[in-house]
């Protein structure tokens, strides 16, 4: 389980600051103001809009609006606040969160194929929009599975040391040993890469997350049902292939025919968690029996559709060795946010 972890302390080490976290995905941002002990203050989701995809600048700009729009107040406080020449001036410190490559300590996203970005040093575009001037503030960038982890670590569902999988558009893993995200460089976690055996073609291997995604496993369906059917579920049931990847219904009306006995739908979700419970075990018997956390909008279908038959599966292949624990995420959609903001507090001090 999670433990508490106080942060509100460092946010006055020699002054004061204002800590912000804000999570991009494919979809849209959110923002968080955070009280350093896992709470969180004040939030805002806005859409990313359509003209930031393949543009750093403008995604920069966007996110720089989110932390002009969520956290006014605080700026007038510390523009009170810095008129006093004899105290130091606050900080506003800022950690954005991306899905992808990124490379943390220069601040900059390697590849992030859900933004359509690569080689683009986002920290330094946005501490360019930011509503304090720039040596007021601080902008630290992060790849977003990391940052769920350390979240739920400290205030969320797993313990100090854990595995945590996030399963959405596409699939990221993130490892903490005693609190701390396990170094691996830039491109660790990017276990949706890896080829898997394809269940939909014998012989042949396709990406995990072509396989197992939330995405994966309605477009796995979609193609594998008729076309007349398939015809009335892009119209009236949500299975939108947009850019932005399938729609919430999309997932429920897999979930609806798998309910109702539709065999195909069975299939595909029954060979998507096979394919994520091979990934645990190998993660449990390189690492050992730690906690493992689960974000993923997959788990709406229900402890007995998603993370029952996953243990067993799981426990099934670890051939007497002790399983892990499999945990739902706890912090939901603030968790990636709420990690930025805490992972940046403690870096700045």
């Amino acid at each position: 389980m999670g433990h508490p972890a106080d942060l509100s302390e460092c946010s006055r080490p020699k002054g004061r600051a204002v800590a912000l976290g804000v999570d991009v995905g494919a979809d849209g941002m959110t923002a968080v103001v955070s009280d350093g002990r896992g709470r969180v203050v004040r939030s805002l989701e806005r859409p990313v809009p359509e003209d930031c995809r393949s543009d750093g600048r403008r995604l920069a700009e966007e996110i720089g609006g989110a932390v002009a729009s969520l956290c006014a107040s605080a700026v007038d406080e510390l523009a009170d606040e810095g008129k006093d020449r004899t105290a130091q001036a606050p900080v506003l410190i800022v950690g954005v969160c991306v899905p992808g490559v990124v490379d943390e300590d220069r601040g900059q996203i390697c590849r992030s194929a859900v933004l359509g970005l690569q080689d683009v040093p986002l920290a330094s575009h946005v501490s360019r929009f930011l509503p304090v001037p720039a040596e007021s503030a601080e902008v630290l960038l992060y790849q977003d599975a990391r940052c769920g982890a350390w979240a739920e670590s400290r205030w969320g569902a797993g313990g100090a040391s854990c595995l945590y999988l996030s399963i959405g558009k596409s699939i990221a893993s993130a490892v903490l040993l005693d609190g701390v995200p396990a170094p691996g460089g830039d491109r660790a976690g990017q276990v949706g890469q890896v080829l898997v055996s394809d269940p939909d073609w014998s012989g042949e291997r396709a990406r995990l997350e072509d396989v197992a995604s939330v995405d994966a496993m309605v477009g796995r369906y979609t193609a594998g049902i008729v076309d007349d059917s398939a015809a009335s579920l892009n119209s009236s049931d949500g299975f939108s292939t947009g850019g932005a990847g399938f729609s919430a219904s999309g997932l429920e009306s897999l979930l609806s025919a798998m309910r109702s006995g539709d065999r195909e739908a069975r299939r595909v979700w029954d060979t998507g968690l096979d394919a994520l419970a091979d990934l645990i075990a190998r993660g449990a018997g390189l690492l050992g029996p730690l906690d493992v956390v689960v974000s993923s909008e997959l788990t709406r279908a229900g402890e007995a559709v998603f993370l029952e038959p996953l243990r067993g599966r799981v426990a099934d292949l670890m051939a007497g060795l002790p399983a892990p624990s499999l945990l739902s995420a706890r912090l939901g959609k603030t968790g990636s946010a709420l990690g930025a903001s805490g992972r940046a507090l403690e870096d700045w001090q």
